[in-house]
């Protein structure tokens, strides 16, 4: 059964690789504005998203350049690590000025939630900026030939298969563990049937499903997830359904069922009930106002311009950006908050 220390690991190996990392962004140069404080490692805006291949990598793109077109002197340095998980302490930290953070995993974060990785040490600094980016569901990709048609087959059979996820400090690497154990199982249990767990990034993850190298990624998906649509094009794929009993339990983490519509990937026909969520843009309370009120400006006022680069924004609605279902009760940044007092949008 998967513990505590599983994800303890995981957020120490995260931080030992975040400054090998941090060479492969691309380094800014400017700061926000002449009154502003410097934001980033070199002036600029740090962006923390997840690895190339990634939809968030490309909000991160998108957004980047959504704020470098509107707000004077900015310069968006986008990070490419490191995940739902991770994003979160590296705000609190101030390692990243904003960063894309999954609605429950910030909320994991803020109150210090047991049973997740932050249950010893919160990160009550963290503030969102605009919520309900996009719907994320959490479900289990499997080779159309796979010899299973459940996650319930393979934890009855004690399956020795072969898991991938995506890099440490996500909430692939995470939640491949929270829903094997609501199935009553974890990794380590995969492991001594005779099976392997490899967090990786999500090109390795995409090629070893193609390639029949694998034989399950539970991941975090989104319609339009590059990786994703480029595995179900180019390989039969199979998405499989997290179980009522499962969705209960995956419940006390604030997960919630949630349906992905037929036809959202090639070759899944029918509707497939997972467990879903949403992309929020965070930032940590020691962001100055006036950077936060002009990023979340720019990000709500340029919607239609980034739904139409990132597929998986398409159902961005500003009018809800700060509501309290999309920010899961963690608190407005004050600058968020003026901007969407002001817009008319509270």
């Amino acid at each position: 059964m998967t513990t505590k220390s599983t994800w303890t690991r995981s957020l120490s190996a995260l931080s030992a690789s975040g400054l090998i990392l941090v060479s492969t962004a691309c380094m800014s140069t400017s700061e926000l504005s002449a009154d502003a404080e410097p934001q980033g490692a070199s002036g600029g805006i740090a962006f923390a998203t997840l690895d190339q291949g990634s939809a968030w990598y490309n909000y991160g793109a998108a957004i980047g350049s959504q704020i470098e077109d509107v707000v004077d002197g900015a310069k968006v340095e986008v990070l490419p690590y490191s995940g739902g998980i991770g994003n979160p302490e590296l705000i609190a930290q101030g390692e990243a000025q904003i960063a894309t953070s999954f609605s429950a995993v910030t909320s994991w974060a803020y109150n210090g939630t047991a049973g997740t990785p932050f249950e010893e040490e919160p990160f009550d600094n963290l503030r969102v900026l605009v919520g309900g980016i996009d719907q994320y569901y959490f479900g289990p990709i499997a080779p159309a030939n796979a010899k299973f048609e459940s996650l319930d087959e393979i934890v009855d059979g004690e399956m020795g298969i072969d898991i991938v996820s995506q890099p440490r400090g996500s909430l692939g690497d995470i939640g491949t563990n929270m829903v094997l154990e609501a199935y009553g199982a974890g990794t380590d249990d995969v492991e001594s049937w005779g099976g392997s767990f490899e967090p990786t990034s999500t090109d390795v993850a995409t090629t070893a499903i193609g390639d029949r190298n694998a034989d399950l990624w539970i991941q975090a998906i989104t319609a339009g997830h590059p990786g994703i649509t480029e595995l179900a094009q180019t390989s039969d794929i199979k998405i499989l359904p997290i179980s009522d009993d499962a969705v209960e339990a995956l419940s006390d983490y604030g997960l919630t069922a949630a349906t992905l519509p037929g036809g959202t990937f090639r070759g899944q026909d029918d509707d497939v009930q997972l467990v879903g969520f949403n992309t929020s843009i965070i930032a940590s309370a020691d962001l100055d106002e006036e950077t936060a009120y002009e990023i979340t400006k720019a990000i709500i006022e340029g919607a239609d311009v980034l739904a139409e680069a990132n597929a998986g924004m398409a159902g961005f609605d500003p009018a809800l950006a700060a509501s309290e279902g999309m920010t899961s009760g963690v608190p407005l940044h004050p600058g968020a908050e003026r901007y969407y007092a002001e817009a008319g949008l509270l």
